[in-house]
């Protein structure tokens, strides 16, 4: 049955459309040139969330089949280069990861690149992991997420009969271990942002005891970035941030569901401090932060706040730990850093019992004595 693209309209991903029964989609995509489409039907009894959730799966597993159908006859001397460039086109993965992955392979994972994967064994990711030690267990699984990918690939072509990737070799998180609850969390949150206002808000040298000198020159661009992440926003969703998600008049910006890990839009207040630094490089259209990375300003910022602890993602922890001994409630918590799920927030907090009890107890025992 011939369909009628008149049935559809346009939904916020790109090669997705929905009929006019809230129920169907049309699946769209292009390859080598060649446009393919298919239509898919959603469970009826879904929130029109989930079925447009489940449209874009269908449509990422349709995307794969077809490009794994024309790479039938694949080349069997095929390096890993040669399958990393076939999955960056496979996957939908926003411009923000594409760049962040690309840089990781280059600077990480190059011994490998030029190897066929045929000749690819077990011991080279033994190998590798000695190579990355030095990186944390969630920084080293990134690798990973680059890696389990182009072998998954490798076997559906028949280049090779299983991936020589063992479970062992992937770094296991322990992700409440990671969130270590920050001590003297409200002079560190403080010391934050004075240090990021004063490296990327002065025109002067900064001088750390009489020796280290910092050349730092006035940068909105980086200020508005750093204070991103101090109001609780992930590295990759601030580098994800097109200015057109930005509402100066109602004083708020959206994450994409694209760039989130929760996989739907999110809109937050624009806090005064980050639009007065946006408001000196202010666009209208296209990115607003077109960096590769941050993390050459992250000694500067532990020179300055003498925090040798701190870095983008850290500034989660400090926010929650901070602002939650001020008495913020998990559901503001949870909402500040874009969690759907509150128990997240709760497991995070439980680190805190002790310091918590302590509070709690001096509270009791003033009433006591009254």
């Amino acid at each position: 049955m011939a369909i009628n693209t008149k049935d559809y309209s346009s939904t916020k991903h790109k090669g997705i459309k929905i009929h006019k029964d809230k129920i169907g989609f049309l699946l769209n995509i292009v390859i080598d040139g060649t446009r393919y489409r298919k239509t898919f039907t959603s469970n009826a009894t879904h929130t029109p969330s989930d079925r447009l959730k489940t449209a874009y799966e269908a449509r990422e597993a349709f995307h794969d089949d077809k490009l794994h159908a024309n790479t039938i006859t694949a080349n069997t001397d095929a390096t890993v280069d040669d399958y990393w460039q076939l999955v960056k086109d496979a996957k939908s993965w926003n411009e923000y990861r594409v760049k962040k992955y690309n840089y990781f392979y280059g600077k990480h994972l190059s011994s490998l690149a030029t190897k066929k994967i045929r000749d690819i064994k077990p011991t080279h990711f033994t190998s590798l992991n000695t190579q990355m030690k030095h990186l944390s267990p969630r920084t080293r699984l990134e690798g990973y997420e680059i890696l389990k990918p182009i072998f998954e690939m490798a076997v559906e072509d028949e280049i090779i009969e299983k991936s020589p990737i063992k479970k062992s070799h992937i770094p296991k998180r322990k992700q409440l271990e990671e969130k270590k609850i920050v001590t003297d969390a409200e002079a560190k949150y403080r010391k934050v942002h004075e240090g990021i206002m004063t490296l990327f808000g002065s025109e002067q040298k900064i001088y750390i005891n009489d020796k280290m000198t910092i050349a730092c020159h006035d940068n909105p661009h980086h200020r508005a970035a750093f204070l991103f992440g101090f109001h609780g926003r992930r590295l990759a969703e601030t580098l994800s941030i097109k200015w057109q998600d930005i509402d100066f008049t109602n004083m708020t910006y959206k994450i994409r569901g694209e760039s989130s890990k929760v996989n739907t839009d999110m809109v937050f207040t624009l806090p005064a401090d980050v639009a007065e630094g946006l408001s000196h490089f202010r666009e209208t259209k296209g990115m607003v932060f077109n960096v590769d990375s941050v993390d050459s300003h992250y000694w500067k910022i532990r020179a300055i706040t003498d925090i040798p602890e701190f870095s983008f993602h850290w500034m989660r922890n400090l926010s929650v730990s901070a602002l939650a001994g001020l008495g913020a409630s998990i559901t503001d918590l949870s909402a500040m850093l874009g969690h759907t799920d509150s128990s997240t927030i709760r497991k995070y907090l439980s680190l805190q019992r002790e310091s918590s009890t302590e509070r709690m107890g001096g509270l009791a025992q003033k009433l006591l004595n009254k």
